[in-house]
């Protein structure tokens, strides 16, 4: 992995960093997750693009003062991110809670962003299941996190991958992630995933748009509504869980590149 580098956003100093060459490419992270979690997506990329990967309030070498996660402060993290890294405009990729904020970037800033790619979205994490899932998370953060982790792939991830993997490979998956974990800024992610109310914000997007569902997913199962909501989206889908990048990287990349291409968002 290249060497972070930072810059203030509103008080946070905000990691980010940067690989490859070519139309930029901003990846916003799903809830909890690192670099390390696009699995190949971020090499395959960075082979013909810039690729810029940051960790938001919450996440990795991010340090801010512990207040109230919103929409808001992390779209303006990722913009600040791209204002940094010398973009003038970008395509823009986020993963569940990454895609909510995704939307928000891409609804102010129309002229920042080239395309905008949505996988395992959702629109509104006060849906009944959703919210029920989300509570579960903040009950299991504050009284066992390891419990947290080995829900999380287990419902991530599909059956048929979960066994083939066994349960040694899950474990020693827990026991590696544990030590990078901000225990304190991943509670605050899920509270701001419970938080998450899109519906306005999708009128306003005039890029073009994809929407990716996950076939498997047992976490988020609003995406095709979401891309409904998105005029004039394209919607794929992929078979894979809600963690779609640990099964399913290669197929991703293909459906992106081939979206990128087929709309030019990446020719400017």
């Amino acid at each position: 992995m290249p060497e972070s580098r930072t810059v203030t956003v509103d008080g946070a100093r905000v990691a980010y960093r940067m690989q490859g060459g070519g139309p930029a490419v901003v990846l916003v992270n799903g809830t909890a997750a690192l670099d390390m979690h696009w699995g190949p997506v971020i090499p395959a990329l960075a082979k013909r693009r810039t690729v810029i990967s940051l960790d938001y309030s919450g996440s990795g070498e991010t340090v801010d003062d512990g207040r109230t996660l919103s929409l808001e402060t992390l779209a303006n993290q990722v913009v600040g991110v791209a204002e940094a890294a010398g973009l003038q405009c970008f395509d823009l990729v986020g993963h569940s809670l990454g895609a909510a904020v995704a939307i928000q970037v891409a609804a102010l800033n129309p002229g920042l962003v080239r395309s905008i790619t949505a996988v395992a979205g959702f629109a509104l994490g006060s849906e009944p299941r959703l919210q029920l899932q989300f509570e579960l998370w903040l009950d299991l953060l504050r009284a066992d996190r390891a419990a947290f982790l080995r829900l999380l792939l287990l419902t991530g991830l599909t059956p048929k991958f979960v066994s083939g993997l066994g349960l040694s490979a899950i474990n020693d998956m827990v026991d590696g992630y544990m030590p990078f974990a901000n225990w304190d800024g991943i509670l605050r992610q899920v509270e701001l995933d419970l938080a998450v109310d899109v519906r306005e914000q999708v009128s306003k997007i005039e890029s073009p748009a994809l929407v990716v569902h996950c076939a498997h997913d047992q976490i988020v199962t609003q995406t095709p509504a979401l891309a409904a909501s998105i005029a004039g989206s394209t919607f794929r889908q992929i078979d894979a869980g809600h963690l779609a990048y640990f099964e399913a990287g290669e197929e991703f990349v293909s459906l992106l590149t081939e979206f990128l291409g087929r709309n030019r968002a990446g020719a400017v």
